[in-house]
């Protein structure tokens, strides 16, 4: 199904919640709470001809909850394209010898300085500067993806229209690098550097899993009331957050952004199909560094 993102704003009132899309005010939806209103607002898009699955940006951000609010300070957004990309990665099998799956591994083994984990496909190390060739690209400003056909590291790429919004200062503080596609616009993969880690926090549940075989940590929020999904420590936080900036460790790097520069950058030509999420920022007090996690085993 067709997916796009949709600039919206909302008002709350006494009668509950008002959405709507800002470059189409009349397609809107109203209920007495968000669910219901946004519920609405995306069937109103849908009934307008817009996207069958429709994510929605807002301007203002919605207000947070008492809990989001704890972990606002700074308040800081992950961003990045909402679309998938793919690559010429050998294709997947259900029946596979084993010397196919040994040259599909190697062949993503190359993309590394260090050689992915033969169980769970993920790997330590950093990007080289092997190019990634793009099958499929997104049709707007970024996306998302990893280069093999059955997991492994996550990367972002972005458009020549989104580094041409950075300040000089953003694009020394970024590492960026061109993919190959053979025809049509040019796209970039964000490399690096690294960033402040993700950390969890004491006395919320977490979800997630740690591979026996090499230690690789996935995790993540997913809680009742707090749309924050990933936490990382106030301490390990630049000194000023002036605008863009990394945030995990290699190879999967993610793009963050204070809230006044997103509200700079949010709807302009660069940034279209982007969307964005609560950066939870953990008290040190609060910081877990090495969660208690499920076997990859038992995902």
């Amino acid at each position: 199904m067709e997916h796009a993102v949709y600039n919206c704003s909302w008002s709350l009132s006494s009668d509950g919640y008002g959405l709507w899309v800002i470059s189409r005010p009349h397609i809107r939806g109203s209920a007495p709470t968000y669910a219901e209103a946004e519920e609405r607002l995306i069937e109103a898009i849908q009934d307008a001809g817009g996207a069958m699955q429709a994510v929605i940006e807002f301007d203002p951000p919605l207000p947070k909850s008492t809990l989001e609010e704890k972990y606002s300070s700074p308040e800081i957004y992950l961003i990045g394209g909402d679309d998938r990309f793919e690559t010429d990665a050998p294709r997947w099998k259900w029946s596979e010898s084993a010397q196919e799956v040994k040259e599909r591994l190697r062949w993503l083994d190359a993309f590394y300085d260090k050689p992915v984990c033969r169980k769970c496909k993920y790997t330590s190390g950093r990007r080289n500067d092997k190019p990634v060739t793009l099958t499929s690209a997104p049709s707007k400003d970024g996306g998302f993806g990893s280069f093999g056909t059955d997991g492994g590291p996550n990367h972002q790429i972005v458009s020549e229209e989104f580094l041409a919004l950075l300040t000089p200062a953003e694009k020394r503080s970024l590492e960026f690098q061109p993919t190959i596609r053979k025809r049509g616009r040019k796209f970039f993969e964000l490399v690096g550097p690294e960033g402040p880690p993700h950390v969890a926090v004491a006395g919320v549940e977490i979800n997630g899993w740690r591979c026996t075989r090499c230690d690789h940590r996935t995790f993540g929020y997913w809680v009742e009331g707090m749309a924050i999904n990933s936490f990382v420590a106030r301490s390990d936080l630049p000194k000023r957050l002036g605008g863009l900036f990394t945030v995990g460790t290699f190879p999967e790097i993610e793009l963050a952004v204070s809230a006044p520069r997103w509200k700079e950058l949010l709807g302009r030509k660069g940034t279209r199909g982007f969307t964005s999420s609560r950066l939870g920022v953990v008290p040190s007090h609060e910081v877990v560094r090495q969660p208690k996690l499920s076997m990859y085993e038992e995902r």
